[in-house]
């Protein structure tokens, strides 16, 4: 099933994102709300937002704060990219020139710092301390898995368990956050509260599982992604993991060499991934991911069925085997 199939119970919403996202970027700075515009125009599947507003649906949230806090959230995820953008080198995001290409890393990473800021205003502005907190500690634990994932860049021998730190921290976190917030606007009890977190986390956890596959086996048209971006910026995803730890000698070799290089030949990309079918590597990540996203189905059982219940069911499939 296709995402806006998944997302037909928050269509009017998810129609009026964008709208209300370009509401809180205007600038007195008008560099600030060209950068910003731009990056809004350049669209993504705001799939935090989708998360919140389902979750809203499924709590029986029908406020306008579902929607402001989506905006927040996709500000953070923004601001984490504009960043990741200038880290990486990237000159492309999303098939367009990335903001660091078009206008240089000192005004990528401000406009960055620009969309954290608007997020606080956003979060602020909905007058729950707990979500301020909640969304505090998100950002902070977001952080801190860059960090960690910097730290061990180079580390061959990283193991499955920090990897696993690793997306907790960069990805599953904000998914968490975009679920949870749902439970808090629509005042459900700490159980409750408590499973969307933890669907939140498992969807995320299998996103980034699903995204680290696809980029060894995906068709860069569907997936909007160079093929093998990870390995080629060195990268050490599960499935470089798992071939490192179970690959002989003259193996490890190879994958070593492709991580270090400053160029990846084509013909050195699929040494690595004849490396990587071989022991399995990429079945192995694909199906632990669908493992988490059997476990994020499993958190939904608490709530009564309903269309918003199926979406959130259906989205976890559809984190697992989009564009393959």
């Amino acid at each position: 099933m296709q995402l806006d199939q998944i997302c037909l119970p928050i269509k009017d919403e998810m129609d009026r994102l964008d709208e209300v996202m370009r509401g809180h970027v205007r600038s007195n700075v008008s560099l600030v709300t060209e950068v910003a515009e731009y990056i809004i125009e350049n669209g993504g599947k705001r799939l935090r937002p989708v998360l919140c507003l389902l979750a809203s649906k499924l709590v029986g949230y029908t406020g306008d704060q579902a929607i402001q806090c989506a905006a927040g959230l996709e500000f953070i995820h923004t601001a984490s990219l504009l960043h990741d953008d200038v880290i990486d080198h990237a000159d492309i995001r999303r098939g367009r020139p990335s903001a660091n290409a078009k206008w240089g890393n000192h005004i990528s990473v401000l406009v960055g710092d620009f969309f954290y800021c608007k997020s606080s205003d956003v979060f602020t502005r909905t007058g729950q301390l707990e979500i301020v907190q909640l969304i505090t500690d998100t950002i902070t634990a977001t952080t801190e898995g860059e960090v960690f994932e910097t730290i061990k860049s180079n580390d061959i021998d990283i193991q499955e368990d920090d990897y696993l730190a690793i997306i907790r921290g960069k990805t599953a976190v904000l998914f968490s956050a975009a679920c949870q917030i749902a439970g808090v606007l629509g005042k459900v009890s700490e159980e409750m509260q408590a499973a969307l977190a933890q669907y939140g986390q498992h969807i995320g956890m299998a996103f980034q599982m699903a995204d680290d596959y696809l980029d060894y086996v995906s068709d860069e048209a569907k997936f909007g992604k160079t093929q093998g971006k990870d390995l080629r910026e060195g990268k050490l995803t599960l499935p470089v993991i798992v071939a490192l730890r179970e690959s002989s000698e003259s193996e490890q070799k190879i994958i070593k060499e492709a991580l270090l290089s400053e160029r990846l030949e084509e013909f050195k990309f699929k040494e690595v991934v004849g490396i990587l079918n071989k022991y399995n590597a990429l079945e192995h990540t694909r199906e632990l991911a669908n493992k988490f996203a059997q476990d994020a189905k499993e958190d939904l059982k608490i709530f009564k069925p309903s269309l918003a219940k199926d979406s959130l069911i259906t989205l976890a499939d559809y984190f697992v085997y989009r564009s393959m």
